[in-house]
């Protein structure tokens, strides 16, 4: 006999058999019905964080911290839907529903979804091929139907994206499309810089390079930048292109500490930078 079992008694104790004591019986058992799948949703998804942790720690199974918290949010999903279907069979059988209609009501709800929620059923689907193809992870910046962000949270039904602003986009799995991920392996940090027309070009390049050569101290750079050359003949200025391979994650920040370096050094050699400007042509009518 358990703790629920010993307070029901002692409510009949105290209240005898009557009929409120078997209403507020129904409605006791319907609240810890609630609270148990509450507490065994949480207990759960700790125990799954749990779990993926330690397998990172290990390193095993290829296990990496981004496929883990995307295992992670998955399972969770799925667990939490599977809580929730045994607590409505628990509470509808206690509200008298016999077993009978209750496998009447499974069956009409498989057909539900098998006429009427094939866009689930696809969202779902495609869930599982994000997961185990490894398309993106929790934690990556990608952009989805031309919105990008950081996977905040991957469930069997959408794709949750937080934007640069704070903004969060829930996208249905099965309308992801085409997926670009910012986070695989490297990422390209791209700087250009225009010089005056007036300045040497071959100058500016050999200034670049010897500039770009003192980037090792820069953690995020994997590999000295390379100075592309010149990309452009622009109206006021003449454009050159400096790509450097860096770590997934750090591309804007390299971006900015290149350009100062470059704007630094670029003052030191007296080579301009010029703002943008036009030249006008006064023609004196005869």
């Amino acid at each position: 006999m358990n703790a629920f079992d010993n307070f029901t008694m002692g409510l009949t104790g105290l209240f005898g058999g009557s009929l409120l004591l078997s209403g507020l019986m129904k409605l006791l058992h319907l609240a810890f019905t609630l609270f148990l799948c509450w507490l065994m949703i949480r207990l759960s998804s700790k125990l799954i964080n749990k779990i993926l942790q330690s397998q990172v720690q290990r390193k095993s199974l290829s296990m990496s911290e981004r496929k883990a918290g995307t295992i992670s949010t998955v399972s969770a999903s799925v667990l939490k839907y599977v809580i929730y279907f045994i607590g409505l069979v628990s509470v509808l059988k206690e509200l008298g529903v016999p077993t009978e209609s209750l496998l009447v009501i499974a069956s009409a709800g498989s057909v539900a979804i098998g006429l009427g929620a094939q866009g689930i059923a696809g969202d779902m689907m495609e869930g599982f091929f994000i997961l185990f193809e490894d398309h993106y992870a929790v934690g990556d910046v990608v952009t989805i139907q031309g919105i990008t962000g950081t996977v905040e949270s991957i469930t069997l039904r959408s794709t949750k994206l937080r934007d640069p602003m704070g903004a969060v986009h829930i996208i249905p799995n099965g309308s992801v499309g085409t997926v670009t991920n910012n986070c695989v392996e490297f990422i390209n940090a791209v700087v250009t810089v225009g010089i005056a027309y007036g300045e040497s070009i071959d100058r500016a390049i050999a200034v670049l390079k010897d500039e770009m050569e003192k980037t090792t101290d820069i953690d995020e750079i994997m590999e000295t930048p390379v100075v592309a050359g010149v990309i452009g003949l622009d109206d006021s200025a003449v454009t050159l292109k400096v790509v450097a391979k860096c770590k997934i994650k750090t591309a804007l920040g390299v971006e900015a500490e290149l350009r100062r370096r470059i704007k630094n050094r670029f003052d030191e050699e007296n080579i301009e930078i010029p703002f943008p400007q036009q030249v006008v042509h006064l023609v004196k009518e005869a």
